[in-house]
């Protein structure tokens, strides 16, 4: 799941920055499109990696308190899995929350905000998502160990 999601988060990257390029280029309506097209795109995709994350998290939990049932399994190990769950879906909704905030923004320009405020909230969400990837995937090592531990390969 590791190099999985590595990929899926640089993919991820490149796609918010392509997006965030093509949007400092757009010029009235020239070039709006392609930048609208490809927000979308981006937005829909940041979270479907932080789904997809969080996903992970749910059934290894499935896993863990299977084991549990059948006997056999520390408690402990539930409870880190449990711990580690409970901390995906924080970072996860963390992640999901910053691309709508800038997605939104975006819609509202004209409306109700100016084009820079969509701008900083653009390139915030990809610091963000940038630095919630990085802990997402210290997350992954952490229940690696957990794994590790609680079923020894023999």
């Amino acid at each position: 799941m590791k190099l999985s999601f590595m990929m899926l988060a640089l993919a991820d990257l490149i796609l918010l920055g392509l997006t965030a390029t093509f949007g400092l280029v757009v010029s009235g309506t020239q070039g709006f499109m392609r930048h609208f097209l490809l927000g979308v795109l981006s937005g829909m995709f940041t979270c479907f990696v932080h789904v997809l994350f969080f996903i992970y998290f749910v059934v290894q939990d499935k896993i863990m308190k299977q084991a549990a049932r059948a006997g056999g399994l520390d408690a402990g190990h539930l409870r880190q899995t449990d711990a580690l769950k409970s901390l995906a879906l924080r970072a996860s909704a963390a992640g999901i929350v910053s691309i709508l905030i800038a997605t939104g923004l975006g819609a509202a320009i004209g409306i109700l905000v100016r084009p820079e405020v969509h701008l900083l909230a653009g390139f915030a969400a990809i610091g963000i998502n940038g630095a919630i990837f990085l802990y997402q995937y210290s997350l992954l090592v952490r229940y690696g160990e957990v794994f590790a531990h609680a079923f020894p390969e023999g």
